[in-house]
């Protein structure tokens, strides 16, 4: 990757101004974040903590503005986000504005995914219980998303937000018989956890600023944008976000493509037994049901054996392991948070909504991808997750369940990972 970012000195100016897009661009991007990340918070947070109070039998709200306060906090939102988007109209559009701009897509899509599904299957299944399910999902993720920042910033107090998204996970899972004790819960998650944040995010932004300014007036003053030395330093910043990529694509690559067939195979013997295509019996069940795992933390062993060596202290592996870490952190509070609701509630159904959520959160980290790299292959995968998800609630308690995952696992994980490694190997050839 260094001879792409040092492959000549003409090329160093404008591969220093892609570079000083990251810090140009990001107190913009985050004054706008704030300002978003705020006014949902507080709206958002006060409506729920209204119904929260109409629950507990505290306050009375005319059936004539119960629409009032159904949409109340949704038109003034929208004055923000159009508000925002006029504001940014002009604004450079680099590579920090493009990343922010997909995350935001991307949790749109992850949460209009999980609304439909699961807002059809409460109301097919007549099921309070699975509606109540969708704002601990979206809370699990939020987590997922602040830890991650967390680690790639390295600041404590996001870190301290990530925290509190989990625990809030946990709290409304416990809370899910208690409808007040839920709302008023999830209210003040949003005015502490989201609303808080974005201010101290717009006021840290303005702080950034400034003494970005001081920065450019100075680099102006002194001739250091034309130094060629200066941009070698600059660029090297730059290239550790990158260096670690070629790397862990191999790593990556083999673990989705095991994964992929492991569990792909192993949804297809449960779907055809299911079907009664194929009869494994009880030790056939029990073979099925742990082989996979043991298989694959074999290879998981191997490969953390074989990069074991390989460091991983520059910013660009601290972001991927960000990233994983997030996305394991959000599976395991998933896991704790539908496994005990399935438990509690007696009912197999809240389980299999489990896979939906992961499908819809890997179409969203595929969006991503995609956006990123400005590449079709990955965008293709980022739609199968979403359909797959959509699949999945339509054919849900049924043997086509498992066939779709299993055919999700092979052809969007498997496939992938095999598209991974051929590209790597490409690379280093």
């Amino acid at each position: 990757m260094g001879r792409v970012f040092f492959k000549s000195r003409v090329a160093e100016p404008a591969d220093l101004a892609f570079a000083r897009s990251f810090p140009g661009e990001g107190p913009r991007a985050q004054a706008s974040a704030g300002l978003v990340f705020f006014w949902a918070g507080l709206l958002y947070g006060l409506q729920t903590l209204i119904y929260a109070a109409v629950e507990a039998g505290w306050i009375k709200v005319p059936s004539s503005y119960g629409l009032c306060l159904a949409i109340g906090p949704t038109l003034p939102f929208l004055g923000v986000i159009v508000y925002v988007a006029w504001r940014e109209r002009k604004g450079k559009g680099g590579v920090a504005t493009r990343a922010l701009t997909a995350c935001y897509t991307s949790a749109g899509l992850l949460n209009l995914i999980i609304a439909l599904t699961f807002g059809w299957l409460a109301i097919s299944r007549k099921s309070t219980t699975i509606w109540l399910l969708y704002p601990i999902v979206i809370c699990a993720m939020q987590g997922a998303v602040w830890y991650a920042a967390s680690l790639i910033r390295r600041k404590l107090w996001l870190g301290l937000v990530s925290a509190g998204w989990f625990l809030t996970t946990l709290a409304l899972t416990v809370l899910m018989t208690h409808v007040a004790a839920y709302l008023f819960c999830l209210g003040v998650a949003l005015l502490v956890l989201m609303a808080a944040p974005g201010y101290a995010m717009k006021q840290s932004s303005v702080r950034e600023r400034a003494l970005e300014t001081l920065r450019t007036e100075k680099s102006v003053n002194t001739g250091s944008d034309t130094d060629p030395q200066a941009a070698r330093e600059a660029l090297a910043f730059i290239k550790a976000l990158v260096d670690r990529g070629e790397q862990v694509q191999l790593s990556g690559g083999l673990l989705l493509l095991s994964g992929g067939l492991l569990y792909g195979v192993q949804c297809l013997l449960h779907g055809l037994d299911m079907s009664g295509s194929l009869r494994m019996g009880a030790l056939g069940h029990l073979i099925n049901g742990i082989l996979p795992t043991i298989l694959f933390l074999v290879i998981l062993s191997v490969v953390l054996w074989r990069d074991r060596h390989k460091t991983h202290a520059n910013a660009g592996s601290r972001a991927i392991n960000a990233a994983f870490g997030g996305v394991g952190l959000a599976n395991l509070f998933m896991n704790l948070v539908f496994g005990y609701a399935a438990f509690t509630q007696k009912l197999w159904l809240i389980w299999m909504l489990y896979p939906i959520s992961l499908c819809a959160l890997m179409g969203a980290g595929w969006y991503v991808a995609a956006v990123a790299q400005r590449k079709l292959w990955p965008a293709l995968v980022c739609a199968g997750w979403f359909v797959t998800a959509v699949l999945l609630a339509w054919r849900v308690e049924t043997p086509e369940y498992l066939l779709i995952l299993s055919g999700a696992l092979v052809l969007l994980m498997a496939v992938p990972g095999y598209l991974l490694m051929r590209s790597d190997a490409g690379q280093r050839a």
